[in-house]
């Protein structure tokens, strides 16, 4: 079902990514021109590994993750307490798994920001991306600061609104 789910989103990923990369700013007018640039199945889902990668590891550690983070957290007896440790426990893991994981969707850029090029194996292109960033590491991580301000805030959010509706809809409050 994971796999399903991500491959149906990967050529809106694909699109975002072409349409934000400004070498094609003059080329590319708008969404629905990217199917004269893109002009086979292969070029829609250039990037598939390493969007499954990120987002199966990601989902499986937020899983396994979660509730025990969450028990960890002070309890608390009134309802805005409840939710704000919600937004916490999701604020924490998200974080952490964006930027864990943020190394994979540099790759997964630098693939994605290619038309017509041959196609080549996420090994490959992780390769290039570390010679063009001179082997370091820390250079893999320019831009997380960013990234893991935008996880923090939508996975806390995410995450304090699951447990709202489970919560109302466990009880049967419509």
């Amino acid at each position: 079902a994971v796999v399903s789910t991500q491959s149906t989103g990967t050529p809106f990923e694909r699109g975002q990514s072409l349409l934000q990369t400004p070498a094609f700013h003059g080329k590319i007018k708008n969404t629905l021109d990217l199917r004269h640039h893109l002009t086979s199945v292969g070029q829609w889902y250039r990037g598939l590994e390493a969007i499954l990668i990120r987002n199966c590891t990601t989902n499986c550690l937020f899983f396994l993750l979660r509730n025990p983070l969450r028990n960890s957290l002070p309890s608390t007896n009134t309802t805005r307490g409840k939710y704000a440790a919600d937004f916490v426990c999701g604020a924490c893991l998200g974080g952490m798994n964006s930027t864990l994981i943020y190394p994979v969707n540099v790759v997964k850029s630098y693939q994605q920001k290619q038309i017509n090029a041959v196609p080549e194996s996420l090994l490959t292109s992780c390769k290039k991306v570390l010679m063009e960033r001179d082997y370091k590491l820390r250079k893999l991580y320019y831009g997380v600061q960013l990234n893991l301000t935008r996880s923090i805030l939508s996975w806390g959010i995410i995450n304090a609104t699951y447990e709202l509706c489970i919560y109302m809809f466990g009880r049967g409050v419509s």
